[in-house]
């Protein structure tokens, strides 16, 4: 995603895998929601689109993450 910068709210759909086999495993989740933060962006909500795994404790299928910008020099408690 480019300009992330210049942006008040995104929302990103990225495939998690716990097994890493499938698509993106929570490595690569931890390291995309880290660099958010550190520009600046709030985690306002997650979507899962997926469910357990009935033949083992796992999860996978699709997130979707809703960021919202941090305003500066405002409380942002909602």
């Amino acid at each position: 995603m480019s300009n992330t910068e210049n942006k008040d709210e995104i929302i990103k759909f990225m495939y998690f895998s716990e097994t890493g086999e499938c698509g993106n495993n929570a490595i690569v989740h931890e390291k995309y929601c880290n660099e958010m933060i550190e520009k600046g962006y709030k985690l306002n909500k997650i979507t899962p689109l997926g469910n357990l795994d009935d033949r083992r404790d796992s999860y996978e299928g699709t997130i979707i993450y809703h960021w919202r910008k941090l305003k500066r020099g405002f409380k942002n408690d909602d």
